[in-house]
């Protein structure tokens, strides 16, 4: 299994180096990268990363310029900013684009390193739900338009009669296509059926 990556994105390297070591001991490995445009060109680095670690000021794209780019590239990795002084409109608009935090400098080692720790145990449990959504859709794709439309009518809680009501055919033949859909769709139970199609639209619908 592929162990998570923590970036550390500050073009002053005394500063990088310090943050990478700041690190030591986090359940993940961590690199440190001289710019935003160095992390942006590492495809296996975009792949692994599960928080990103960035200075606010940095020169050229600067800190607030990457935590969008990211996510155009598709990143999902949460952000943490890391500044000295500065306006506090950056701040704002850093936490408001959806950055896990903004922390001051000077940072107690142990401070951040409970932050990323947050940082990457939410990335986990992101990546989690995406798989789990994945899994649904590919289920889902291989139902019938009979299955399917049988599945709709089971999440919406009617009974066999019901469905067969709606769908003008026998409550046998329903009776087989559910055995079907619970076999397509992997699902364990009537209740974990219904629990991962509803979580598989709300997590679609909200993407």
């Amino acid at each position: 299994m592929t162990r998570p990556l923590v970036c550390v994105v500050d073009d002053d390297a005394a500063m990088r180096r310090a943050l990478c070591q700041a690190l030591t001991g986090v359940d993940a490995d961590v690199q440190g990268f001289s710019g935003a445009g160095v992390l942006l060109q590492d495809r296996e680095a975009l792949s692994r990363a599960a928080c990103v670690l960035l200075n606010a000021s940095l020169r050229g794209i600067s800190g607030l310029d990457l935590q969008s780019s990211l996510r155009v590239v598709g990143s999902h990795a949460p952000v943490i900013f890391v500044s000295g002084p500065c306006d506090v409109t950056v701040a704002v608009r850093a936490l408001r684009a959806g950055a896990l935090d903004f922390m001051l400098m000077p940072i107690e080692a142990a401070v951040l390193r409970l932050r990323v720790a947050e940082a990457l145990a939410r990335a986990a449990a992101a990546e989690a739900r995406r798989q789990r959504v994945q899994q649904v859709a590919d289920a889902l794709a291989n139902l019938t338009a009979r299955e399917r439309e049988v599945l709709d009518c089971v999440v919406r809680g009617l009974p066999n009669t019901g469905i067969a009501s709606e769908l003008g055919i026998s409550a046998k033949t329903v009776e087989q296509h559910r055995a079907r859909v619970m076999d397509k769709m992997r699902a364990a139970s009537l209740a974990d059926l219904v629990t991962r199609v509803t979580e598989w639209r709300v997590l679609s619908e909200s993407a």
